[in-house]
């Protein structure tokens, strides 16, 4: 799972650099929380990538860590969106409808991740 480490480490650059340019080129648009969003989402990459090496060593079992990882991923997004409504954060909307592309952006790629490591079994 280094390389999922290491991938990860490239989109979040990558989606940092590309916050930066959009923000440069048509400022206000996103929300000033993204980049927050960004380092929620790429520190929450390393239990996961912990959870999916365990399920490499079980190979029986890797379906439930894959599973697990995904299911974490969205319980921890879904109580972050609940803090930040509870602490009233400016243009909740627009900000739960930008946390939502990000997290598809990451569940896409833990997607393909996981599925390279399933076609391989």
């Amino acid at each position: 799972m280094k390389r999922y480490l290491i991938v990860t480490s490239i989109v979040s650059a990558l989606l940092f650099v590309g916050y930066f340019l959009f923000e440069s080129f048509y400022g206000g648009i996103l929300h000033s929380k993204f980049p927050f969003l960004i380092g929620f989402f790429y520190v929450q990459s390393f239990p996961i990538a912990w959870m999916l090496r365990q399920g490499e060593k079980d190979r029986s079992s890797f379906v439930i860590y894959a599973i697990g990882s995904i299911g974490f991923r969205m319980i921890t997004g879904l109580f972050l969106l609940l803090v930040f409504f509870f602490m009233k954060v400016d243009q909740i909307i627009e900000f739960a409808i930008q946390f939502s592309a990000v997290y598809l952006v990451y569940l896409v790629f833990e997607l393909i991740v996981v599925l390279a490591n399933l076609r391989r079994n």
